[in-house]
């Protein structure tokens, strides 16, 4: 049965924000080759799922609903099945007991020096992951062109265009939200994609984005 866009949309919705989900929507269906496809066969949800791997992070919940709607989600593990409620369950041997009349007398046993195990080193509590809205403006756009982020680790592409972060536009807007541990500081740049897939860099030094905080920029 076809599947409809908006489902893909509602499953998209999982993961990202309003904004954000249609932008990820469309660079997904553009990629794997589906674009303006209104619905999707179960070997076009395939292409966009596999399409999606590769353009998102964090997609584990997207990835389990388009599973399910293409109907290869893994069955649930059998807890109580039947095999493992009807099979039978073999007792211990039992130990003979100890003779009565003749009690055994145990040597107690040499202890060996106890050996002090190292302190661990202690590890610093986890913080959790707040998120961090960046704005970018000073920049207009075609209808068919893309403005993206790109930089350290997989959050920004591990500085792969072909895996930058896209940025949802807002009015005079482009937007994006990440999610990262207070005061974790990762360097990107701001990129921009043409219809012909042409990447264009800013000019200028690499920019910082502090966990936890808000940055406004414009584009150089």
């Amino acid at each position: 049965m076809p599947i409809d866009k908006d489902v893909l949309l509602a499953a998209l919705r999982r993961r990202y924000d309003y904004y954000s989900t249609q932008t990820m929507f469309d660079l997904t269906r553009e990629r794997a080759g589906l674009a303006d496809k209104p619905t999707f066969d179960a070997g076009e949800l395939r292409a966009f799922r596999a399409a999606l791997v590769l353009v998102g992070d964090r997609i584990d919940g997207v990835l389990a609903r388009i599973d399910e709607l293409a109907g290869t989600a893994p069955p649930a593990a059998a807890v109580d099945s039947p095999a493992a409620v009807s099979a039978p369950v073999t007792a211990p041997a039992a130990m003979p007991a100890a003779p009565i009349a003749q009690p055994v007398i145990a040597t107690p046993p040499v202890e060996p020096a106890p050996v002090t195990a190292p302190a661990p080193a202690p590890v610093a509590a986890a913080s959790p992951a707040a998120e961090t809205t960046i704005v970018l403006t000073g920049l207009e756009l075609g209808e068919d062109e893309q403005v993206m982020m790109c930089g350290e680790l997989p959050v920004f592409g591990d500085w792969d265009p072909e895996r930058a972060r896209p940025m949802a536009r807002k009015g005079d807007q482009w937007l994006a939200t990440i999610e990262l541990a207070p005061k974790v500081e990762l360097a990107f740049k701001f990129l921009r994609r043409d219809a012909a897939g042409t990447v264009t860099w800013e000019t200028g030094d690499n920019r910082k984005v502090v966990g936890a905080q808000r940055l406004d920029a414009s584009w150089r």
